[in-house]
């Protein structure tokens, strides 16, 4: 079960201030709409955890004020309330998955991929605080816009609110989170705070027949859907993070298993496979970083990179510009990188080629205006045959 710690949020106020001042600089190309969403959710996050974090509201009045209005409305116009329906939905079917698994692994992995989904809500629920706190200062475009998604918000719960009971599998993690949120801020999280009770951690179990207990009379009706044989779909998402190295070992788990009652996702995984075995095969005895004049590479230096992992090793950067996004592989200690590789979701079986720079081993993956929606999966190969692989949005 994923557990939820006040370090978790209190890492939000460090953030609050790179993402303010990254706002105010504006070294990310585009309209800022990415970074004003990142800002509403930290700023949100402390809003509605003010006693937990020990933070005081006045602190977030400048990152606020800093929100231009057209960056404000194309992050509006991006937010995908139909998206947040179904995560909701989904995380009411994983979470009784998770009370009633075919193993423990499987239940692990179902009450993982649930969780997240909640947290997607809650993620929304801070920034539409944050824009409420906006919209008090008298920004009439932070007024108008909280009142519309609040609107298509309230619909969705309205429909998802409903399945709250499937939810009490989750109790743990969920009255772990509800615990941080402020009292007036909590009500509203319903997603975390409802049918918290001791009394409820059981009730999907004893609907399901595992355990013994008393069935409100209100839920007998749900049984036969509770103990329906359940099987969840595997997403692009899912298969990228399996290809990545990045899902537990009770997602593989999961993946594995359905492959072998669906010929496509089989297929799938036999072609990563390969792919890995090819990439092990090309990169073997190789060492892709610079061992003579570094080639000029174009990077603008007033652009501040995105740093996506750092190790004792290497750091790995991504940098933002209007005609080219690039991945740069910054080794620390020349002596223990073996190889790098990065490939695109939307080509996941062509590594993209390289070049030694400067700053270190360059990929150039086109484009900004290309790249939208597109995920970069970046794998680090270190001489002691240890592989690290991460992924960045582009």
């Amino acid at each position: 079960m994923v557990t939820t710690t006040p370090e978790k949020y209190a890492a939000r106020l460090t953030e609050l201030e790179a993402l303010h001042h990254e706002l105010e600089t504006g070294k990310r190309p585009g309209d800022g709409a990415v970074v004003v969403g990142l800002l509403l959710e930290a700023a949100g996050d402390v809003l509605r955890r003010r006693a937990a974090l020990n933070a005081k509201s006045a602190n977030l009045n400048k990152p606020l004020g800093a929100i231009p209005e057209l960056a404000l409305r194309s992050w509006g116009d991006g937010v995908q309330v139909e998206e947040l329906a179904s995560r909701l939905k989904r995380a009411a079917s994983q979470a009784v998955e998770s009370a009633l698994p075919d193993s423990v692994e499987d239940g692990e992995a179902m009450a993982q991929w649930a969780v997240q989904d909640l947290q997607a809500r809650d993620r929304l629920e801070s920034a539409l605080v944050a824009l409420e706190a906006l919209a008090g200062t008298g920004r009439k475009d932070a007024a108008a816009l909280v009142t519309r998604l609040r609107t298509a918000v309230g619909g969705v719960d309205k429909v998802c609110r409903a399945g709250v009971a499937s939810l009490t599998a989750l109790n743990g993690a969920r009255r772990a989170e509800a615990a941080l949120i402020d009292q007036e801020y909590r009500g509203q999280a319903w997603w975390y705070s409802e049918r918290t009770g001791i009394d409820d951690d059981q009730l999907v179990k004893v609907l399901g027949g595992e355990v013994k207990g008393s069935m409100p009379s209100e839920f007998r009706s749900a049984n036969s859907e509770v103990t329906r044989k359940r099987g969840r779909p595997v997403s692009f998402d899912d298969l990228l993070r399996f290809d990545l190295g990045l899902a537990s070992p009770g997602e593989k788990e999961v993946i594995r298993l359905q492959a072998d009652a669906d010929p496509e996702l089989k297929l799938s995984l036999a072609a990563m496979e390969a792919a890995e075995a090819a990439i092990a095969e090309e990169t073997a005895g190789e060492v892709a970083v610079p061992q003579s004049a570094p080639v000029s590479i174009p990077v603008e230096r007033s652009i501040t990179p995105e740093i996506i992992e750092e190790r004792a090793e290497f750091k790995v950067l991504l940098f933002r510009t209007k005609k080219a996004v690039q991945v740069v592989v910054q080794p620390h200690r020349l002596d223990r990188l073996a190889a790098a590789a990065v490939y695109r979701s939307d080509e996941p079986d062509r590594p993209f080629p390289s070049a030694p720079g400067d700053m270190g081993i360059h990929f150039d993956l086109g484009a900004p205006e290309r790249l939208v929606g597109v995920l970069a999966r970046i794998v680090v190969k270190l001489v002691d045959g240890q592989t690290h692989a991460f992924e960045a949005r582009l």
